[in-house]
């Protein structure tokens, strides 16, 4: 019994260091640190978004230094289901955006699937898929 509420507790303390890290992801959108947001990842971490794929850390840096860097986005994450498996896991959490561009508020809604591995004792990301259902000018409107 000691080996399954070892098991047990390994795993919720992995599902809390995973929304941790999500977290942390946020508050680095949010605070436009790219780096921060980088140093999340694997090594040979990608990031999806919509049909094009940012890959290793060169390939993150692209993406959050550059596309990303001047739209001022707040992401707000819920709904964090996780999957845990040894030293991998997957997940999948809802995330609302609020974000300017070019001078115009921004309304985003969708998903990320995520996978995880744990790399020197530490979780970060393997991949992030990010699919969205809406991205609009907020004057616009969502429906």
């Amino acid at each position: 019994m000691n080996d399954d509420v070892g098991s047990q507790l390994a795993v919720l303390a992995a599902k809390d260091e995973i929304r941790e890290l999500t977290a942390r992801y946020c508050f680095a959108v949010a605070d436009g640190d790219a780096e921060a947001i980088v140093a999340l990842f694997c090594p040979d971490g990608v990031f999806k978004l919509r049909d094009r794929e940012y890959a290793g850390l060169e390939g993150l840096r692209e993406i959050y230094n550059g596309a990303a860097a001047g739209v001022t986005p707040k992401p707000f994450i819920q709904n964090h289901v996780i999957e845990v498996d040894g030293d991998r896991a997957t997940g999948r959490c809802g995330v609302e955006i609020r974000m300017v561009h070019k001078g115009e508020a921004y309304t985003v809604a969708g998903h990320y699937f995520d996978s995880y591995r744990r790399v020197d004792g530490r979780w970060k990301f393997a991949k992030r898929d990010f699919r969205t259902y809406h991205w609009v000018p907020l004057k616009q409107g969502w429906a």
